[in-house]
């Protein structure tokens, strides 16, 4: 293949490459990644031979116009982006010049400056990349990278000294910089074989160096950052119609879940039957009203949250009391008998929400990484749920929280549930009639507008039902006869509120329907309900033995009080059957993505700790603390400081390799010799360092016998004296040949005496 275009090719598929990983971070809106993919597409053609590299030729003013505009526009968002700044404007000026500059691809310094905006763009990727595709974007980049350079030095020397004079007289052809780069015996598959194991080489450097280094930086500052994903339904409102749609093409990840129980299993087919009847609770209303759902915020149905911390690791436990239930404070052992465990990592969701499965009674809170100033705490909040809320600490003192933070970047805990699939409550639930006067108000409220059509269909479902649990079977009943399962949603606008034409006019509906009518339905017939949004179900991931639930996972249904029962979950949805296990290929790539978030996105000092622990038992050291999956860990500030001392130590060695590659080499040159060599060394030495400050220095590449004979041509006193001791030298350093005492005496006597004449 010819010179040109091999760098051409290897060019383009860099540029590409990082367009491609910036792609996956979703981002960029579609009309600006189809504009420059066009744009790509036709700089392939705009060689400076072609008619359309000779368009942008003749251009090129305008062009440089159109720059300068574009440039001036992204810095005037950038600066109106102020406080919280907003670079995508120069995202998208990077992006332009680098489809200009590979329309006007015409010498060496303009494919160099392909190379660094195609850098930029990789580095712009690496920033908002949340997929293992970075990982396999960022690999073929270094391998292309490290042809690139090569080969646009070789374009370089072959532009720039490349030429070959003839004598005038001569027939021979002169070669020219022109005929050379249009050459196929320039580079072959020797070249491709070379630089790609070089590529292999700095890829396993560059792994190496991030595992060791301590973690500073912005991952240091925020102990991982993540592009937050939102989603409809988890807002402090959800109004009907926007959220319950289940679509297949939501693949989006929002949490992982590790549940011993459910692995410990070994039947698949009832670990699938189980998984899919999880429910991940999340945000809880406790008000309709004009057509959505609200909460209150009133004080009197607050969740209770009891906190306490390990002086051991730092890691906090909160226990969770229900405002409706009286038991006696438990600890941390009595209350997660007979509980679910789960280990849940939340997965970037804009809204910090505690998931837990239903009736969560204790979460443990691990230490924020080691050095981060960001930790993750619970709060408390109404109608009983649990959200998370990010603080600034004190990497000192990660007891003290400071101001907390708007952004949520996910984050990792511990919970343990109360099972609500046929197991008793934990306490004692009061009835209705035992509660204070108006503690459940808010769950019986309904729009006068909605009950006074809505309340006489009502009590037709439930008549001659007297308990409250039987009032929720019939109204399940009913709405599952009567009513199907849609997302295709219809509408008829002369009814003001979606639910009462859901009731009487509609016949199908998805989740968010179904729930909001069993919640009005039971409200009217006297029984107590709450709205929830959640997550229905999981797929399971046996390679990671943990649960994947996807964006398409979102659910809502209801939870009812039935006086001693306490709240329990009503689902009048008819239920669908999803699976439940993912592919060999999603797994695999389910796992990757788990490792990217773990071991890359996230990577900290902590998790430095982890792999030194691992690594210390794999040697049979004992170690203390926890491992992932096993609990939180967290170093002391005397294992911090030491830790970060050996990397110093260790990367400033490394760092001056060379010189003392090139200290030792001197001395060799010099003839400098170990401490306890044979005295003869040292009166070699001794001689030599008087004849260099005499103007005759010894060059580092003379052997002693090549500076014997440079000495002898100059008008030296003892020279036979000096052969003597040269012969004296080499037999001994390099014959290992033992020199008699008498003769090391006598040329210690006699070497005083060698030295220039006059």
């Amino acid at each position: 293949m010819r010179f040109r275009l091999v760098h051409k090719l290897a060019t383009f598929l860099l540029a590409g490459t990082a367009l491609f990983t910036l792609a996956t971070a979703a981002v960029l809106p579609p009309l600006t990644l189809v504009l420059v993919a066009l744009a790509f597409v036709l700089s392939w053609f705009a060689d400076p031979e072609t008619r359309i590299g000779g368009w942008f030729d003749r251009a090129a003013i305008a062009f440089n116009v159109v720059t300068l505009i574009f440039l001036a526009f992204a810095v005037f968002q950038v600066a109106r982006s102020f406080p919280d700044v907003d670079l995508l404007p120069f995202l998208d000026f990077v992006l332009f010049l680098l489809v200009l500059k590979l329309c006007q691809r015409r010498g060496n310094r303009d494919y160099l400056q392909v190379f660094v905006l195609s850098f930029l763009v990789m580095l712009a990727g690496a920033w908002l990349a949340v997929s293992v595709v970075f990982i396999v974007g960022f690999g073929v980049y270094v391998l292309l990278a490290t042809w690139t350079l090569v080969l646009f030095h070789l374009r370089r020397e072959i532009e720039e000294n490349y030429i070959v004079h003839h004598a005038s007289e001569s027939r021979a052809e002169q070669v020219t910089a022109t005929r050379v780069l249009n050459s196929r015996r320039v580079v072959g598959l020797s070249f491709f074989a070379t630089t790609g194991a070089v590529a292999l080489v700095v890829m396993l450097g560059s792994t190496f160096v991030f595992a060791m280094v301590p973690r500073v930086g912005l991952g240091f500052i925020l102990g991982g950052v993540r592009r937050p994903v939102g989603i409809a339904g988890f807002t402090d409102e959800v109004k009907l119609g926007m959220q319950g749609t289940i679509s297949t093409d939501n693949q989006t990840v929002v949490l992982r879940a590790q549940v011993p129980a459910i692995a410990a299993l070994t039947n698949e087919s009832a670990r699938e039957n189980v998984i899919s009847a999880l429910y991940w609770r999340g945000t809880v209303y406790d008000t309709y009203d004009n057509a959505q759902w609200i909460r209150s915020r009133e004080d009197k149905a607050r969740t209770q949250l009891t906190a306490s911390a390990s002086l051991r690791d730092l890691s906090r436990t909160y226990l969770v009391s229900d405002p409706f239930q009286i038991h006696a404070p438990k600890a941390r052992r009595t209350a997660v008998q007979g509980a679910m465990e789960q280990d849940l990592e939340i997965v970037a969701l804009s809204h910090p929400v505690a998931f837990a499965l239903d009736r969560p009674v204790l979460f443990e809170m691990p230490p924020p990484a080691t050095g981060s100033f960001t930790a993750v705490d619970l709060e408390a909040r109404w109608s009983d749920e649990v959200s998370l809320r990010m603080f600034r600490v004190n990497p000192a003192n990660p007891y003290e929280r400071r101001q907390a933070m708007t952004e949520f970047m996910g984050a990792r805990y511990r919970v343990y549930s109360r099972d609500a699939r046929g197991a008793r409550p934990d306490g004692v639930y009061l009835s209705q009639e035992q509660l204070p006067q108006g503690a459940l108000d808010n769950y019986l409220r309904v729009p006068e507008s909605l009950a006074a059509n809505v309340k006489p269909l009502a009590r037709t479902i439930t008549a001659g039902k007297d308990t409250g649990a039987a009032k929720v079977v019939a109204v399940v009943a009913w709405l599952r006869r009567t009513h199907g399962y849609t997302t295709n949603l219809k509408r008829d606008e002369r009814i003001a509120d979606p639910l009462e034409d859901f009731l009487f006019v509609q016949s199908a509906g998805h989740c968010e329907y179904f729930a909001s009518a069993a919640a009005i339905l039971l409200r009217l017939a006297g029984v107590p309900t709450r709205y929830v949004n959640g997550f229905l179900g999981g797929e399971w991931n046996r390679m990671r033995g943990a649960i994947t639930v996807r964006e398409n996972r979102a659910h809502s249904w209801v939870e009812a009080y039935l006086g001693n029962e306490g709240w329990v979950r009503v689902d009048a949805t008819p239920p669908m059957r999803r699976p439940a296990r993912m592919s060999s290929l999603r797994q695999l790539l389910d796992s990757a993505e788990l490792f990217w978030g773990r071991w890359v996105v996230e990577y900290s000092a902590s998790q430095q700790l982890i792999l030194a622990q691992r690594l210390g038992q794999k040697l049979g050291f004992h170690s203390r603390g926890y491992l992932p999956g096993r609990g939180p860990t967290h170093l002391t500030r005397k294992q911090a400081l030491g830790f970060t001392g050996i990397c110093v130590l260790a990367i400033a060695l490394w760092s001056q390799r060379k010189r003392l590659l090139r200290w030792r080499k001197r001395r060799e040159a010099a003839g400098a010799h170990p401490r306890g060599a044979a005295p003869v060394y040292r009166i070699y030495q001794t001689t030599v360092a008087r004849l260099a400050a005499e103007g005759l220095p010894r060059l580092p590449w003379e052997t002693p016998h090549e500076y014997l004979a440079r000495v002898r041509q100059s008008p030296l006193e003892g020279a036979t004296i000096f052969e003597d001791l040269t012969q004296a030298y080499t037999s001994a350093r390099y014959g290992d040949v033992e020199i008699p005492a008498d003769t090391v005496a006598r040329l210690r006597r006699e070497s005083s005496h060698i030295g220039l004449a006059g």
